[in-house]
């Protein structure tokens, strides 16, 4: 591939993520295939024939969350950058499968956007690395510099994620998230909660409570639209998330760190902001630009390294089991 090219991608699954991550791809990517499941299911092999055939440099794994690990399988021997949507997987036995893959093709992208992209700002201040691509959309603030020591002994963390208008706001175009195993909010959005937990903080948690709620007009036998979890850490800190659709307001996207000196705090837009103690007049760092379109470059810069060993694959598992570990609650 001639260094200006772009890299040549096929993408499994072309439902309302793709649609919604279009874009950008199109803007990073030559796309030579665009395949859903009615194209390949029920005869084997026949994917891993297609996206050979057009001979991509980089595949993208789009499909609903029960079909993951089936597609990562089938596609391994072909030993291309594979990049797949969270959550990676629904339950312990295809994360085993996927993890037996890793021998035969490390390069496997575990995707968050929030981790990958949207939380740029906040990974930076905590002194975390955030993918190269981003730097230029990155924006710092010209008032007096707050460091991270500044909030003292982290107390809390709060995530909540609540989507009331737009698209967004309902499963509309992704009716599977209906499905009580592998759908719901918490699969969908307590998992980037998790995502967040593990790459900014990393200790492992017990769960204190769970509660669920499924809007009254729902399918009988439904996933949950509203879930509240309470964790606690390892070391004591307090850690809740919120998450939902069909709510009765404006969206809510946030994540909170609370010390005993001061409290930082994402807030989830575009731009995407990061304040200090709830100053959204000067807030201390921002990314510009749709984050949706950044996710389609960071799987291009991972492309374009020749990668050998997978991105994200050990927070994606420990978000797996750990939400294996709501669901039995």
């Amino acid at each position: 591939m001639p260094s200006n090219a772009k890299p040549r991608l096929a993408i499994v699954g072309v439902g309302a993520y793709y649609q919604m991550i279009g874009s950008g791809i199109r803007t990073q990517f030559e796309v030579v295939l665009a395949v859903d499941k009615s194209d390949f299911e029920h005869v084997p092999g026949a994917l891993r024939a297609l996206v050979a055939s057009a001979k991509p440099d980089a595949v993208m794994i789009l499909t609903p969350n029960q079909f993951h690990a089936e597609h990562i399988e089938e596609l391994a021997p072909l030993r291309l950058p594979t990049f797949v949507e969270k959550p990676l997987v629904t339950n312990a036995e295809d994360l085993a499968r996927v993890r037996s893959t890793l021998a035969i093709n490390p390069a496997l992208f575990c995707s968050d956007f929030y981790i990958d992209v949207w939380d740029a700002p906040m990974l930076q201040w905590l002194g975390l690395p955030v993918f190269n691509c981003l730097e230029p959309h990155l924006e710092y603030s010209d008032g007096p510099v707050i460091e991270k020591e500044a909030i003292g002994g982290l107390v809390s963390v709060e995530a909540v994620l609540l989507e009331g208008v737009g698209p967004a706001s309902s499963f509309k175009g992704r009716e599977w998230l209906w499905d009580p195993t592998h759908g719901g909010v918490l699969w969908d959005m307590g998992y980037h909660t998790l995502a967040m937990w593990y790459r900014m903080v990393g200790e492992n948690l017990t769960i204190k409570s769970v509660e669920r709620f499924t809007v009254p007009e729902a399918p009988e036998g439904s996933a949950e639209t509203l879930g509240t979890v309470e964790f606690t850490s390892t070391s004591g800190i307090a850690f809740r998330m919120q998450v939902g659709k069909y709510v009765p307001h404006d969206d809510i996207r946030q994540f909170t760190l609370t010390g005993t000196k001061g409290t930082v705090c994402m807030d989830f837009g575009e731009p995407s902001r990061l304040t200090w103690d709830g100053d959204s007049e000067s807030p201390l760092a921002t990314l510009n630009g749709p984050c949706l379109d950044h996710a389609a470059a960071v799987f291009r810069e991972y492309v374009e390294t020749g990668p050998s060993l997978p991105y994200g694959f050990d927070i994606a598992t420990k978000c797996v089991n750990t939400m294996l570990q709501i669901r039995k609650r």
